[in-house]
């Protein structure tokens, strides 16, 4: 069989859960790990930096940063850091989030987001691969170059990007795009597409995706459905989702929560054989990389199980 990527996304808090599981990780042959960061609750950035210090070969990642709060001439100075403690094994994922967490936690203005993310890419672009930038743009106005003696990172840049809009900026100009809850229709019809015409604009290959698959091993849909719904509770208010998956075909139900069929798409559950199955046809769907969540609802068993089947692909 063909092979292909596969990663684990591991949400804080706490720090110190993240690190432990980066490092079962890697011993278990992990070739990458994400670590994403929540409006408030511990920094995946500053988690990734400390686990670059206790790790040796797996590469790490943003999955995403949060933009808005954070300079991206600050935010390239950290990725400077990680070039540092740990090169050529660090993405920097980065993403916009949503209005309700930029405007209402943060008191911030979302203004356009895609624009505002353009713009952010820029500056990213010029300090970490050509190591100066010059930009009077809408949001920033950036002139810096890298003191004498940095020597940029080429540090590959992935957009978390959920819609049409942000998929083709991301095949336009970024390294990569995160694709989280999507089902496998969606990363076919519109995903795949819309990323290869944003990167035919600029005449290049189409970056990879990486797409999102939370795992749960088991047989019981009942318990699937449980973890499901909880897990998208915190997401349920972003309108973004809804749109994603109404133009998927899954619409949600009545009360913003996931249909049956739905769960069914997006989470990957069955006996061991069943989950290497649905990870090949999410693969051949068109996801470069597949960035598995690990739900174990029998935590001294199927996660270490779930990191066996992932390491042997």
């Amino acid at each position: 069989m063909t092979t292909f990527p596969v990663s684990v996304v591991i949400f804080p808090p706490t720090t110190q859960k993240v690190l432990q599981g980066i490092k079962e990780a890697e011993e278990a042959g992990i070739p990458r790990a994400w670590v994403p960061s929540w409006p408030v609750g511990p920094d995946g950035f500053s988690i990734v930096a400390a686990a670059a210090v206790q790790t040796n070969k797996i590469e790490l990642a943003t999955g995403i940063a949060i933009t808005y709060p954070t300079h991206p001439l600050a935010r390239a100075n950290q990725a400077l850091v990680m070039g540092e403690l740990a090169p050529h094994r660090f993405r920097l994922g980065i993403g916009a989030s949503h209005k309700p967490a930029i405007e209402g936690t943060y008191g911030l203005k979302f203004g356009k987001p895609l624009s505002h993310t353009r713009e952010y890419i820029a500056v990213l672009r010029g300090m970490l691969w050509e190591g100066r930038v010059d930009l009077d743009g809408e949001y920033y106005q950036v002139h810096a170059e890298l003191p004498a003696g940095v020597t940029p990172p080429r540090t590959p840049i992935v957009v978390a990007a959920l819609r049409r809009n942000m998929l083709h900026l991301a095949g336009e100009m970024a390294d990569g795009a995160m694709l989280i809850w999507s089902p496998p229709s969606y990363v076919r019809s519109v995903a795949i597409p819309t990323m290869e015409e944003g990167a035919r604009q600029t005449n290049r290959p189409r970056p990879p995706l990486s797409v999102s698959a939370p795992i749960v091993l088991t047989k019981d849909f009942g318990i699937v459905r449980k973890i499901a719904q909880s897990a998208f509770a915190v997401y349920s208010s972003f309108p973004t989702y809804h749109q994603l998956f109404k133009e998927a075909g899954y619409p949600l139900n009545a009360d913003n929560t996931l249909t049956d069929e739905l769960i069914h798409e997006l989470f990957l559950y069955g006996d061991e054989n069943t989950i290497r199955q649905r990870l090949y046809a999410l693969h051949e769907a068109g996801a470069d990389e597949i960035a598995t969540t690990i739900n174990p609802h029998d935590p001294s068993r199927s996660h270490h199980t779930i990191l066996e089947i992932l390491a042997s692909l």
